[in-house]
C-alpha cells in the first residue's frame, strides 16, 4: 500500500437474536473507497471468547470464503478472481448474503 494513501479500518459487531452469535465486518478504506472487507460469523464458546465459524473477505486477490472459520488448514475457497478496486465494492453484499444465511443454517442458540 501506498504509505500517502489514507487508510481507515472500522470494525463492526452485529449482534443476531440468538444472543450466542454475531457478524463482524472489517472494512479497510483507502481514500474513502472500500479496499477491503471480511464479514465473518462468530459463535461464543463455553468462555465466552468469539469463535469464528465461517467468513468471507477480499485478501489475496480474490473473493474467498473460509469455510470452517480458520480453524482447519487449507480452508480458503476462491469464488472470484478481484481484478479492479471495484471488484471489491461488487462483492460487499453477496459476501453479507453468503455469511448471514451460513449463520442462520448453523446457529444452534
Amino acid at each position: 500500500m501506498d504509505p500517502d494513501e489514507v487508510f481507515e479500518e472500522h470494525e463492526m459487531p452485529i449482534a443476531m437474536p440468538c444472543n450466542c452469535c454475531r457478524i463482524v465486518q472489517r472494512n479497510r478504506y483507502v481514500q474513502h473507497s472500500l479496499a477491503f472487507f471480511a464479514i465473518v460469523w462468530t459463535r461464543r464458546d463455553g468462555f465466552g471468547r468469539w469463535i469464528e465459524q465461517y467468513s468471507v473477505d477480499t485478501g489475496h486477490g480474490y473473493f474467498h470464503e473460509h469455510v470452517h472459520g480458520h480453524q482447519r488448514p487449507n480452508d480458503r475457497r476462491n469464488i472470484r478472481p478481484l481484478r479492479a478496486q471495484v471488484d471489491v465494492q461488487e462483492c460487499f453484499d453477496e459476501g453479507y448474503d453468503q455469511v448471514h444465511a451460513r449463520q442462520q443454517r448453523g446457529c444452534k442458540g
